[in-house]
């Protein structure tokens, strides 16, 4: 007796019809959907948040919204929480966005434009633009208008006034001004060097710290770099993986994770 396996090429707009009717015609199905008229774009083209973040001092948040290849920022506050779309790319030219924050006060939001890069270091260019394609840092207020680009770079993670952006970049920890009034241009130094390979930067309650891991290939450290000072230290290091870190909200403690770094003589993949 044979038995029949999936072919793991998934649903073709096809089969996805045949389904929908098959269902409409089993028993128990709703009368409306047996008798409504619906194509393979009426399916696809609802639109769908794909990611979401909320500002800490007031009820806003804001999210990426996926249409029909359309991607724009949108964002509401309470307390009826009306969505409002800020950005107005409303064609599809494949540009994705990601990594969206919001400033604690609610009136920033920073996003990423542009696709991860290949192994190569190549970035998608879905609509053949000749001046290339870029993976950079944008801003809009949440009041709306124009956005503006911060700088090339990703993972940004905003301070808590909404002044400052940090982002990795060559295995350093940068910050670009996000007013672009403030220093315009891409900055051409990091904010500091460390050695290793620095990342996951995370920004003290007020401002004036920042937390970040700095791997050394069997073991990792937690560093604080002082903005004030500037000086970067380190906590409890040793000879462990030290991940995540978490400021308390007065700022005075840094929480974290420690696992176990490799053993002797075990190469790091």
């Amino acid at each position: 007796m044979s038995t029949s396996r999936s072919s793991g090429r998934g649903l073709t707009p096809a089969l996805l019809t045949s389904l929908v009717l098959l269902a409409s015609a089993l028993p128990g199905a709703a009368p409306a959907l047996s008798a409504q008229g619906f194509t393979i774009e009426d399916v696809l083209s609802p639109q769908f948040p794909v990611e979401m973040a909320s500002a800490r001092s007031v009820d806003r948040i804001a999210w990426i919204s996926f249409e029909r290849g359309m991607r724009n920022v949108w964002t509401a506050v309470g307390p009826d929480f009306a969505p409002v779309r800020l950005t107005n790319w409303m064609d599809d030219r494949g540009h994705d966005l990601t990594d969206i924050n919001v400033s604690d006060d609610g009136e920033v939001l920073v996003f990423v434009r542009g696709h991860t890069p290949n192994g190569q270091g190549w970035i998608a260019n879905p609509s053949s633009d000749p001046r290339g394609s870029e993976r950079a840092i944008w801003a809009i207020g949440s009041s709306g208008g124009e956005p503006w680009r911060v700088a090339e770079g990703s993972s940004p993670v905003l301070s808590p006034d909404g002044r400052w952006v940090l982002f990795v970049k060559a295995g350093q920890i940068w910050r670009a001004p996000v007013n672009p009034g403030v220093q315009p241009g891409d900055p051409t130094e990091p904010l500091f060097r460390a050695f290793g390979v620095n990342g996951n930067p995370v920004w003290s309650p007020d401002g004036k710290k920042v937390a970040f891991v700095s791997t050394r290939e069997d073991h990792s450290y937690i560093g604080i770099y002082d903005t004030e000072v500037p000086k970067v230290g380190y906590l409890a290091p040793g000879v462990d993986r030290d991940d995540q870190p978490v400021w308390s909200p007065d700022g005075k403690q840094v929480a974290f994770v420690r696992r176990p770094g490799l053993p002797f003589g075990t190469t790091a993949r």
